[in-house]
């Protein structure tokens, strides 16, 4: 019953103080939202398990590369290494493979033909990851083998879009890549696997469909995909283990293959995840901080409002109220305030959340997925209470400990302008707190635009970029032909300057790396040779990407025969290869073995260096098109060139050059956004509540600086006074600020990208940006003050 009446107590105190109450509950409730935000993103992408059963138990393989100059760990294995991992684990009860593949779905009268991104897959992927369709049945082990027809299991997506939920399509054939495909199943609606994209820019989030992978005996290291399950009581470190044993051995009994490589194993979570876990945890941090800031900005509001109730706190005991009435009271308005801040953060929150997945980069796992459900909501009241009782307990006591005495003498002005402690406190951890938040924002973005500003190797702009991926019937001469007339058919759209192909498209998620020798002796030693980016493309390619000749000449028609051997190298690969050296006519050897030493090429030219971003990718041909007109109207412009080619023909995607380079950071720029934002209201409320206290400070020395006026005080002296006595603070929390910023960034660095070392112009601009909302702060109170007029100023109360 008391709580009650102590409830209804501070409703009607909020009704009577409606502008103080609005600003608490404006602060609590942008101080919730930006913790609530940021809980949403973690709870959808780290702390929901995965769709599939007992993920805990789940783990990728990976092969790392021990002679590579770009990254050594690649989320992929080789098809002989599967087999043998399969056949020799302890510790692994069941291992499965699946690659990447796009295929074409026939139109019908009703619909047009659609290049779809899914997986071949082992009959027992589906069993690993421990799922079943939800729809009709799974892959047989029988069905995965070579010769076998073909089947298929669609997604829930492409069942809904393409067949209309029709639950009579399991049994029937549909037209892929020019034959018929049999629907065996339908996956479920949340089922997504892998849920991690490999390519940067595709038409779906999703995986569409899953086929047999029908392994044949030849390229049997072709790069797959494999995840296995462990065993019941096995733990990671003893799969590792058991790892590290089987890698060594396959390094002695296949030299050939496996001496410049070794197996890698970690949670399918945490390979699925990448360094998104690392991001949205300094995203947390960041909100936490702006969460402190916001508690002190409240907790200044309540100090003030304790001591304007100094009098009526004073009468309460006066007539039998108690210590701990009085503070039972207090506590229960901060408490109530907090948990209204709490729903009006969670109503912030799921509005963002409304916007957000729009926003949301398909390379962080689940993350469009994330919605404000109701254990968010949970998370927003608990955090709002919580800080409720924080952010209250110190103005509750203060008030509630008051003597009457006190309240008298500053009724009459005697203590109204002496130094508070606890305000002058929280205003240096807002001040420092805000310096962190603001320096550590300001340098992550700075990198993040000095990386927006790198040059990418070539001419972006005017360049659009399609995916086609001709019936895979035939053989390769066929699929040129084929290319050929799509070219043609390009290059006769008005506005077209140039067109090229090529197997792996700077920026896409393709990545086909190879290795290189310069010597006999490298070529029949692959642990020798240099890991780089090799890609086949047609004569004109280099030139319609806008890439700059260095040295040497292009490719020529005359090159594009099976018997040519131009190669044409970057740069940077000349520079390692050849330090201080003319590369040209210099020879290189592009994956050669001791079985096959003979592959050797002529350096004929030296272009700049592109670019690649080093993801698995669907194998397929990129046509390149530069154009002197806007991009924007070529997609359609480009599909109608190519349907009129071969109506059954579809385009997997296209896309603008500029929008593959968008993609290839979008995680990044993600979390830049969320992170400059809190940075940023950081400033805002920081320099709001600054503005309070010295606000605040001030009227309650009216009369003090009347009398000080009246007394012969020029308005300069005040003015000075006042901004000294509110800046005093505000420079403490700048210095230990700056000490805290340092200590945060030698702890941070090393572990996330653009810390590795502090940047001292950012650490000048960022202090000096929350220097001036802090000067400005304190100048509007004192400019105030020093245009009181001293005869208001003495009947002043």
């Amino acid at each position: 019953m008391r709580t009650v009446n102590d409830t209804r107590l501070a409703f009607r105190l909020f009704r009577r103080n409606p502008s103080t109450t609005a600003i608490a509950l404006v602060s609590i409730a942008l101080s919730v939202a930006a913790t609530a935000v940021v809980f949403v993103a973690i709870k959808s992408v780290l702390i929901t398990p995965l769709p599939y059963s007992h993920p805990e138990r789940l783990v990728q393989i990976r092969t790392e590369f021990g002679n590579t100059v770009h990254p050594s760990t690649v989320d992929f294995g080789f098809w002989n290494d599967a087999q043998e991992i399969s056949r020799r684990s302890r510790t692994l009860e069941s291992v499965a493979v699946y690659s990447n593949v796009i295929f074409d779905l026939a139109g019908d009268g009703s619909t047009p033909p659609e290049a779809l991104y899914g997986l071949n897959v082992s009959a027992n992927l589906f069993p690993t990851l421990g799922v079943k369709p939800m729809l009709g049945r799974n892959i047989l082990p029988d069905e995965d083998q070579p010769g076998r027809a073909n089947e298929m299991i669609l997604s829930y997506g492409l069942w809904v879009r393409r067949f209309n939920s029709d639950r009579n399509i399991v049994g029937r054939n549909v037209q892929v890549d020019g034959h018929d495909c049999l629907v065996i199943g339908v996956m479920p609606p949340e089922f997504n696997f892998p849920l991690r994209r490999a390519a940067a820019h595709t038409p779906s989030p999703y995986v569409e469909f899953w086929t047999p992978i029908r392994r044949q005996p030849v390229n049997p290291e072709g790069a797959i995909g494999i995840v296995a399950r462990l065993r019941e009581g096995a733990s990671l470190n003893d799969a590792q283990e058991d790892l590290a044993t089987i890698s060594a051995e396959l390094t002695r009994e296949f030299p050939a293959t496996n001496r410049d490589r070794t197996l890698g194993l970690g949670l399918l979570r945490d390979r699925m995840l990448g360094s998104a876990a690392k991001s949205l945890w300094l995203l947390m941090g960041a909100a936490c901080v702006f969460l402190l800031i916001g508690c002190a900005n409240v907790a200044n509001l309540l100090l003030a409002r304790g001591v304007a109730r100094q009098r009526e706190i004073a009468i309460r005991i006066a007539v039998g109220a108690g210590n701990g009435h009085i503070l039972r009271q207090l506590l229960t308005e901060s408490c109530v305030l907090a948990f209204l801040g709490g729903i009006g953060g969670y109503v912030l929150t799921a509005a963002a959340w409304k916007v957000l997945p729009v926003l949301a980069p398909t390379s962080i796992p689940r993350l469009a997925a994330a919605r404000a459900d109701w254990p968010v909501l949970v998370f927003a009241l608990v955090v709002a209470v919580l800080n409720g009782s924080l952010f209250g307990m110190a103005p509750a006591l203060r008030a509630a400990l008051t003597p009457p005495s006190a309240a008298r003498e500053s009724r009459a002005g005697v203590v109204a302008g002496k130094h508070d402690r606890l305000r002058s406190s929280l205003v240096i951890s807002e001040v420092a707190l805000a310096i962190t938040l603001v320096v550590v924002g300001a340098q992550l973005t700075g990198k993040f635009i000095e990386l927006l500003r790198t040059d990418p190797g070539f001419d972006a702009d005017h360049i659009v970029a399609s995916v086609v991926a001709p019936l895979r019937q035939g053989t390769h001469e066929r699929w040129g032909i084929a290319y050929q007339r799509f070219l043609d058919a390009v290059r006769a759209i008005p506005g077209v300057s140039n067109t090229g192909t090529v197997d792996a498209l700077p920026f896409s998620g393709e990545n086909l790396g190879g290795f290189i020798a310069t010597t006999d002796a490298q070529a029949t030693q692959p642990d020798t040779q240099v890991v780089a980016e090799i890609d086949d493309v047609s004569d004109d390619y280099l030139q319609t990407m806008g890439v700059h000749l260095i040295q040497g000449r292009w490719f020529n028609a005359g090159d594009m025969t099976e018997s040519s051997t131009a190669a044409i190298i970057s740069d940077d690969a000349a520079r390692r290869l050849w330090p201080g050296q003319n590369p040209i006519s210099k020879r290189i050897c592009v994956d050669c073995t001791p079985e096959k030493p003979n592959n050797w090429k002529q350096v004929v030219g030296v272009v700049s260096t592109v670019r690649h971003r080093s993801m698995d990718g669907a194998p397929a041909i990129f046509l390149v098109v530069r154009t002197d007109r806007p991009v924007a109207g070529f997609d359609s412009a480009i599909r109608r060139a190519i349907a009129a080619v071969d109506p059954n023909q579809p385009v997997f995607i296209t896309a603008s050059m500029r929008a593959f380079i968008s993609d290839s950071i979008a995680d990044r720029r993600f979390i830049m956004i969320l992170l400059a934002i809190t940075a940023a209201l950081a400033l805002l409320m920081s320099a709001a509540g600054v503005y309070g206290v010295v606000s605040y400070a001030t009227s309650r020395r009216t009369q003090e600086i009347g009398l000080r006026m009246a007394l012969g005080a020029s308005r300069s002296n005040v003015h000075k006074l006042i901004f000294r006595q509110g800046f005093t603070a505000v420079f403490a929390g700048l210095v230990i600020g700056i000490g805290l910023t340092v200590v945060l960034l030698r702890v941070l660095r090393g572990m996330i990208a653009g810390l590795e070392a502090s940047n001292v112009a950012t650490l000048v601009i960022s202090v000096a940006v929350v220097s001036l909302a802090a000067v400005f702060a304190c100048w509007l109170p004192a400019r105030r003050a020093a245009k009181v007029d001293p005869m208001v100023a003495l009947r002043y109360e």
